[in-house]
């Protein structure tokens, strides 16, 4: 099996040899072919080398990481983002369904990162372009959400969705307009990320949207937009009915 071919991206000389030491000793199926020290050195490795994917630090000293993916008029390569930024942006990388790793670089992490780019069938330019809108405007709030699948993704506003439900090791994603996707990933990610959208936990396998609740019954079930329902569990009730009176 042929290697994957890397390029390390940072302005720090000690940030780089960390990465390029953890994929030498723990990843011997990925090659560095080329490290590079800011976004104009990188450009021009990136152009004679033509890597699979590359390592990317978001803050250098002649730019930013985005300025540099924006040089290319199409993006060929996987990107892993390795950043020292702060919550909000980090949101921005889980909600545009993009890899990254924060600062200082853990070993695990980082082999975890790196499985998960080469198992995918999918990172292009359209989900890097989302995860730059997302960066851009106030992260707290996304508009989208990028759903991974076995053979690409979904973009979903998440003001359509109304609610989610699991199904396994999947999400089950109930949405305006009568439609349903499935993404690869269980129903406690999206838990956790979804919270502060008004998207909340009422049952160990469902999540809903507060804004598509129509009402409630004493039997515990929650009437939804288009004639959906999901369960409301016992000890989520309190929650839910504080966040339905306080709409």
């Amino acid at each position: 099996m042929d290697k994957l071919r890397a390029i390390v991206i940072d302005d720090e000389k000690l940030s780089r040899e960390v990465i390029c030491n953890y994929l030498e000793s723990y990843c011997s199926d990925i090659e560095i072919i080329a490290t590079a020290s800011s976004v104009k050195t990188a450009f021009r490795a990136i152009t004679r080398h033509h890597p699979d994917f590359i390592f990317l630090d978001i803050e250098m000293s002649d730019g930013k990481g985005f300025d540099l993916l924006t040089m290319f008029e199409k993006i060929d390569f996987k990107v892993i983002f390795v950043t020292a930024y702060s919550e909000y942006a980090v949101k921005a990388f889980r909600f545009s369904a993009v890899d990254y790793l924060l600062k200082p670089v853990r070993i695990d992490e980082l082999i975890s990162a790196v499985d998960k780019i080469k198992s995918r069938n999918f990172q292009n330019s359209f989900v890097l372009d989302e995860l730059m809108k997302n960066i851009r405007r106030d992260s707290t709030r996304p508009k989208n959400l990028i759903i991974p699948h076995l053979k690409g993704f979904d973009v979903l506003k998440i003001s359509d969705i109304i609610m989610c439900v699991a199904d396994g090791y999947c999400t089950n994603f109930f949405v305006s307009g009568n439609r349903k996707y499935t993404s690869s990933r269980n129903l406690k990610h999206y838990d956790e990320m979804l919270a502060e959208m008004n998207i909340i936990r009422v049952h160990h396998s469902y999540l809903v949207n507060i804004d598509h609740v129509a009402g409630y019954s004493r039997q515990g079930e929650i009437l939804l937009s288009e004639n959906n329902k999901a369960y409301l569990g016992d000890s989520y009730k309190s929650m839910f009915i504080k966040k339905f009176n306080d709409r």
